[in-house]
Order: C-alpha cells, then structure tokens, then sequence
C-alpha cells in the first residue's frame, strides 16, 4: 500500500530531472507539460517502444494500480546473486519513494525516438533520467533498451540502476515500523504526502504550537519584571513570536519527515521561511512603535500618525515579503513591479488630495507649530488640537464640538498657536469722567504705576501706564503690561486682582469711570459730597506738592532705584484670599 501510493504520486505526472529543488513554478509548469504529453500519447500511441513511451505506460499503469504491469519495464537480468530473487514489485515501489525525495521527470524532455537521445553522450542504448546522490558519489539512474523476447527492443529501468536501489533504500528508505504503522492505517495522501507523514505532519504541528506556546510563557513571565518596555514585548511574545517560532519548528520538523520532493517544495522549500518572516517584521514593526509611544512625550505629539504609518509599513512588509517569495517561486516580478509603478502613478492622480493631505501632516510633524493639546486658531476655526492624523487634523471646539480640518488647508491658512504664548498681555484703557484735578490724575497714575511695578506676576517688559488721551467728554488712561505666565487661568486671575486695585485706586483718588453715555442731571448739590470731593482734591494737591518737593514724582516715569524698590513689594494674592490652585 505504501509502496503504490508513494510511486503513483511520483510518477502519474513525472517531470523534469533537475539538480536542485524546482521552484513552484518549475514545478508547476513542468507538471502541465507531463500532463500534456501523457494526453497526446494516450491519443496516438506509438508502435514502437521510445523513452517517452516507457514512461508514459508506467505512469498508467500505476494510476490503474496495476504494479505488476509496471514492473514489467524493470530489466531483471543480470542482477547481483542477493537481488536474483527480489519482488521487480518491491524494487520498483521502492525506487519510487527514493527518487520521489530527489528528483522529477520531466516527460516532455524524454525523447519520443526509438533509438532514444543519440546526442546525450551515452551509449545509443541508454538514457539518463536523472541522478541522485549518495554519500557524495553520484549514482546515475538509466533507463536501457532491451531486446523483448519477440525480435523487437524495449526501454526498462537499467539493471544496472536496480542494483543500486538497495543501497539507496538504506540511506534513504522509512524504517520498518514506519512502514508497519502505514498498513494499518487507510490509504489516503494530501500534498503528495503519504498517510503516514500527514499524520506526522499533524503531530509536528500540535507539538510546535505546544512548544512556541510554552516558549512564549517563559518569555511572558520575564518580561513581567520590566516596567519600561513591558507592553511593549508583551504584544511581540504574546501573538507574532509565537506564530515565528510555530513555523520555525515546523520547518525543522519537515525535514525529518522524508517527504517527496513535489511536498517539500509546496511546504518547505522556502515557504515556511517566508511566513515566519512575515510574521517576525510584522512584530518588529509593532515593537518598534510600541517602544517610540511609549515616551509620553512621543505619544503626546506621533500618536495621531503612527497608527496609520504603522499600517502602511505592515501592507509594504508584506507586499515585499510576498514578491520575494514570488521571485524565490520561479515567477518573474518584473512585469509585476511594472504595472505597479503605472498603477501608483495612476492612484497618485487620483487621489491627488489625498497626497495634498499627507504631505501637510508631514509638514506638520517635521515643522511641529503645533502639537495635540494646543489651542490654536486655524483660519475662522479656533480649538485644541486633539490629533494630527496622516489625513486631517481633530480640533476641539470651545462647545465641544469635533472639528476636523484637513491638513493641506491648514498648512495654506495663517495658523496662531495661542498656547505657545509665553506671556499674556494685560491692556486696558480707562476713561475717567472730566472735573477732576490734574493732581488727582498725576497721583491715580503714580498709584497704577506702583502697583504694577510692585505686582510680582507683572513684568517689566512694555510696562507703562499714560495720560494718552483727552476726548470730548473722558479723560483716558492707557495701561499696558505682560503677565509673567501662559496658563489662560492663570492670566484671568491676575488680571482679575490688578482689576480689583484699580477700582481702589479710583476711589480714594476720587475719580470716577465716565459712561460711554450722554445725559442731561438737574439735581441740588450735595453740600457733604461736594466737601468729600473737595477734601480728596486737596489732599491730591498736598500729595502732588511733597513729592515736588522730594524730586520724586514720578513723572514720566519712575527711577531705576524705584521701580527696582517697588518690585513685588505687594503681597499677590492678597491676605486673607487662598493662593491660586488652592
């Protein structure tokens, strides 16, 4: 049983002998020649016996299992006496399981002459079918042309080649409790594959998956004492180095399993390699960024890009890895790698736009004016940037809303990042009602100006504090200063306190905000108003003329000595209020 389902997978499509293992197209290509030819001479037989034809009819009797016909083209004669008695049954079968794990037929390259290839360089009456070697010697097998018994000649396997089948079957033959095993189980074969190495093949693939995933765990449980890359190596042991080290082993375990040639080729010869490889980049790549996001700063700013990049690198990695295998299988890539080119050309037209959107994110990340978490104003839209994508950006709006903007518009608008501010600008124009004193104005500007000099959150940069205007109905009142901060809360609230001061100041100057407002007052005059006024006014005059007198008005402005006394003199915030963040 063994024996004739070995020779049958063998020799029902024979190819092409070749040196090395063929590549799958080889292989293929090959077998539709062989399949070719057996339909031709099935069609128009041959009366005379040739290479081609001696092939052929084995190769029919064994798809009608009929051994003992195909036996018939071993030459028999002139055998060493310990093969004189040997089943041409036997030998044949087990000629077939050697040959099959070396080399193919190529029936379309056997000559169809009777006379056999005159040209090989061999005696008119043999022909070389192939070769295989045995501990670095060269053992050639022949076909020979015989006589028939019948005044005609035929081509059989040389007796010379039957000679050495034992000694090819002790190198390369199944032990015998192998072959006992076989017969007690159904006869069946998948891939070429015997029965019994389709079950060794399932064997070897529950004990590889057993043994990457014991692999695996050992790995897992040393990697749980590292906090840096921990999730990291995790994903790559958990799923890719798994799948690796599961087509690693059965690679490995293939060869062992003596399987023919067409099955090697199909399972092992290269096959196995590439999908582990696969597997092994994909994993890389997934390490490799893992690794990068797991810098918070990097998560921070790459995120929104590296998802997408990281999907595009898996599609190249496998795309390369499948056109090498093709390569490696005997196709040719060139015309493929072609149309590729013309299709990209074609898809970058097409999807022009898209370019225009990816090439902005890589204007973004290379240039980097804005990264998630940032509040910036895109054209009419404003928000905190949340992700940069490959294709757009996300924008939170103040109402919550999600905005996404398309990276090309954003690179082509005037981009203002209000969060890279790092200080925020304090101005405000006051506008104080007319009838009251130039002294009560000079002393509420000195006051303005000390408290600014003397608040410990306002810095010296731009400060200043002017009399810059006189209109129909106010007198107005420029300040301008920076607030020694970037937090927009923060701002808020040292503005809020220099506010509140402000408002002291007027009052005991006695000064009043004048109402963007005209009106007409018939009222008696309050006698006890007008004498708090008039005392107010007195005392700014008094103020005003001590200074004077001490050369220390501060007009136009305070002396170095001065502003340098009066920095941060000022207790912010101020007794009795809870400090900011509290």
């Amino acid at each position: 049983m063994l024996y004739r389902i070995t020779l049958a997978l063998c020799l029902m499509l024979s190819m092409r002998a070749l040196a090395e293992d063929p590549t799958v197209k080889e292989l293929l290509d090959a077998d539709q020649r062989s399949e070719q030819v057996i339909i031709s001479l099935r069609e128009q037989p041959t009366a005379e016996s040739s290479p081609l034809s001696t092939m052929a009819t084995m190769v029919d009797a064994i798809r009608r299992d009929d051994w003992v016909s195909a036996a018939e083209y071993m030459d028999m004669r002139y055998l060493p006496a310990e093969l004189s008695a040997a089943d041409p049954v036997i030998l044949l079968q087990r000629l077939a399981v050697v040959w099959g794990q070396h080399q193919l037929v190529d029936l379309s390259a056997l000559s169809h002459s009777p006379e056999g290839d005159l040209a090989d360089g061999l005696p008119d009456y043999r022909e070389l079918l192939g070769s295989i070697t045995l501990d670095k010697q060269v053992i050639p097998i022949y076909l020979q042309r015989v006589p028939d018994g019948k005044g005609g000649r035929v081509w059989k396997v040389s007796n010379a080649t039957i000679g050495q089948i034992p000694k090819l079957w002790a190198e390369f033959g199944y032990h015998p409790l192998v072959l006992k095993i076989a017969d007690y189980i159904p006869a069946f074969s998948v891939l070429h594959m015997q029965n019994w190495q389709v079950i060794g093949l399932v064997v070897l693939i529950c004990a590889a998956w057993f043994l990457s995933a014991l692999i695996r765990w050992i790995l897992l449980r040393l990697v749980s004492f590292s906090e840096k890359y921990r999730e990291g190596l995790q994903r790559f042991f958990t799923v890719p180095l798994r799948w690796f080290l599961f087509f690693k082993f059965l690679e490995s375990g293939i060869a062992a399993l003596g399987l023919p040639l067409k099955a090697r080729v199909y399972l092992n010869d290269g096959t196995l390699s590439y999908i582990a490889s696969t597997f092994l980049v994909l994993a890389a790549i997934e390490f490799a960024t893992a690794v990068f996001l797991s810098n918070s700063a990097n998560k921070r700013y790459w995120s929104g890009i590296i998802r997408p990049v990281r999907t595009i690198l898996k599609i190249l990695a496998v795309i390369t890895i499948l056109l090498m295998w093709l390569s490696d299988a005997g196709y040719n890539i060139s015309t493929l790698l072609a149309g590729l080119g013309i299709g990209s050309l074609a898809l970058a037209l097409a999807a022009q736009k898209t370019l225009e959107n990816v090439i902005g994110a890589i204007t973004l990340y290379i240039a980097k004016p804005i990264a998630p978490g940032d509040y910036c104003k895109f054209g009419d839209v404003s928000g905190t940037v949340e992700e940069i994508g490959l294709r757009s950006t996300a924008i939170r709006r103040l109402d919550r809303t999600l905005v996404h903007v398309p990276n090309s518009a954003i690179v082509g608008v005037n981009l203002e990042n209000i969060s890279e501010t790092d200080r925020r600008r304090y101005n405000k124009q006051l506008w104080v009602a007319i009838g009251c004193s130039a002294d009560q104005l000079r002393l509420a500007i000195l006051k303005m100006r000390e408290l600014l000099l003397s608040h410990p959150k306002v810095l010296d940069t731009a400060l200043r504090v002017r009399f810059d205007e006189i209109e129909r109905d106010a007198y107005r009142i420029g300040l301008n200063a920076y607030i020694g901060t970037s937090s927009m809360p923060e701002f808020l609230a040292v503005s809020e306190d220099i506010n509140f001061r402000l408002l002291g100041i007027l009052e005991s100057t006695g000064l009043q905000l004048a109402l963007p407002q005209q009106r007409i007052v018939l009222e008696r005059p309050d006698q006890t108003e007008g004498e708090r006024i008039a005392s107010i006014r007195d005392e700014s005059e008094k103020e005003i003329q001590a200074l004077l007198e001490q050369e220390t008005l501060g007009f136009p402005d305070y002396s170095a000595d001065r502003k340098a006394e009066l920095r941060g003199s000022i207790q912010y915030p101020e007794k009795g209020c809870a400090q900011l963040g509290e």
